[in-house]
């Protein structure tokens, strides 16, 4: 008997149908659940910014909780102009602050650099004229090597001559006497040469030692700029007190919440830390001249290669 189509279907269970109807779609649910989040995380994300202080939006003096709450007592207390007044000189503070640590960073950064380039220039210089020095002395110790045998010949035929003296033999006397009169001219221009070379290996070394001294000078030349950095470096410290002093005394004017006495401190702050930042900008400066003066003692080395 022939089955009537759609028969199956209908005697299969309701669940199982259910099954069926989605079973190839699998891929569709996993979309239509990622559209619904994307715009939950989108709305929570808009909430989270929403809910931050004000206060947040532009960097600031770096508080805790207890001067926070007074800081936000204050601008809540104080008129429209008052407000913007207190803002504007807080957010100068908190952003003098971050170009302090920026030159506080490249200044240790460049500092490190020119301490290891020192060390490297230190280096180069004692190697000045090295490879130079090096082939003359080879040059007269293959010299003296080569001629060595020419000069134990004469010196043994020199002895022989004594000998021959000694027992008044003529005939051998003149033979010995003769062959040491061949050998003495070119012994004599083997010492000359050996002197030449030993002539040119030292004032080698007399220019290598003036170079030094000349290439350690001008490298020195840094040394006074130096004395200047340790001189600023106090500097730095003494104007980093007056800032600790002038925001202690900022945060104590918040606890009484007057906006007017607070502005005050706040600008008498914004001068601090200008003159804080200032000084170390200077040590920096003077860090970028040290580093200059060693460019060019390098390109002095440089010439000699």
């Amino acid at each position: 008997m022939d089955k009537v189509p759609g028969e199956t279907m209908d005697k299969l269970p309701q669940g199982a149908i259910a099954d069926i109807s989605t079973a190839g779609r699998p891929q569709t649910k996993r979309i239509t659940c990622l559209r619904l989040i994307v715009p939950l995380v989108i709305l929570f994300s808009l909430i989270l910014n929403l809910s931050l202080p004000a206060t947040t939006e532009a960097a600031g003096i770096e508080l805790g909780v207890t001067a926070q709450k007074a800081w936000n007592d204050v601008l809540n207390k104080a008129d429209r102009q008052m407000k913007a007044s207190l803002q504007r000189a807080y957010e100068n503070v908190g952003s003098l602050e971050g170009q302090g640590k920026t030159w506080e960073q490249k200044t240790k950064a460049l500092h490190t650099s020119n301490m290891a380039e020192l060390k490297r220039l230190q280096a180069s210089i004692r190697q000045t004229d090295e490879k130079k020095i090096a082939s003359l002395t080879q040059s007269l110790e293959r010299t003296q090597a080569r001629y060595e045998p020419l000069f134990a010949l004469y010196t043994a035929v020199n002895k022989q001559l004594d000998a021959a003296r000694a027992t008044k033999n003529k005939e051998w006397t003149a033979v010995v006497r003769a062959q040491a009169d061949t050998l003495k001219p070119a012994v004599q221009l083997a010492r000359e040469e050996i002197r030449m070379k030993k002539s040119e290996l030292a004032e080698a070394r007399k220019r290598k030692n003036t170079e030094i001294k000349r290439l350690r000078s001008m490298l020195s030349g840094a040394d006074s700029v130096k004395r200047q950095i340790q001189t600023a470096k106090k500097q730095v410290s003494l104007t980093k007190e007056r800032y600790s002093n002038v925001l202690k005394q900022f945060k104590q004017n918040l606890k009484q919440a007057q906006p007017s006495r607070v502005l005050s401190s706040l600008n008498q702050l914004v001068s601090a830390t200008e003159k804080w930042t200032s000084t170390k900008q200077h040590v920096y400066t003077l860090e970028q001249k040290v580093s200059n003066h060693y460019i060019k003692v390098n390109q002095e080395l440089a010439k000699r290669k």
